[in-house]
């Protein structure tokens, strides 16, 4: 919540808050009730009049995938370690903002990644061919990149990378 403070209850007149300002909205007691629930990567605890909100949604989320989950649409904020046999096709997100982030690193078997219409992978100072003909492959098992969304559904960016995938 960005909004914080005491309340004061007195006696014979009670100053009990009835609406509760968050960073996104606004909450109503009901019955005197405001409850605070926790989303993904976040929990909430309480002790007296305590109310304590933990996050672990900072860090990214790693998976393992195989060509068996093939194809692999890309997710902000996953990883994906590829193991087993044959080569894991990822497709880049539809839907992408700016700073959507995404990390592919091979461990056992090579990786390629799909693009969809008006999309581009750019690596150093190479682009992809625009839109459904252009993609990443990786030329080793070890290959490993990071990618960021810089125009929203189209514009991917290298951040680091591994090894020497080909560009189409």
């Amino acid at each position: 919540m960005s909004q914080a403070g005491v309340v004061n209850v007195t006696e014979n007149n009670p100053e009990i808050p009835i609406i509760f300002q968050a960073d996104s909205g606004n909450a109503t007691a009901v019955l005197n009730v405001i409850e605070i629930i926790g989303g993904l990567g976040t929990s909430t605890s309480a002790i007296g009049n305590v109310i304590t909100v933990n996050s672990t949604a900072g860090g990214f989320g790693w998976l393992t995938v195989t060509s068996a989950n093939n194809p692999v649409t890309l997710t902000h904020g996953k990883g994906y370690i590829c193991k087993g046999a044959g080569v894991v096709n990822f497709i880049l997100p539809a839907g992408a903002v700016v700073g959507d982030t995404f990390r592919i690193l091979g461990y056992g078997n090579l990786w390629s990644i799909a693009q969809n219409a008006n999309q581009s992978i750019t690596i150093g100072i190479k682009t992809s061919t625009l839109g459904v003909f252009g993609s990443v492959i990786a030329t080793a098992v070890s290959d490993a990149i990071e990618l960021v969304c810089v125009t929203a559904n189209t514009e991917f960016y290298e951040i680091s990378m591994q090894g020497n995938p080909i560009i189409v």
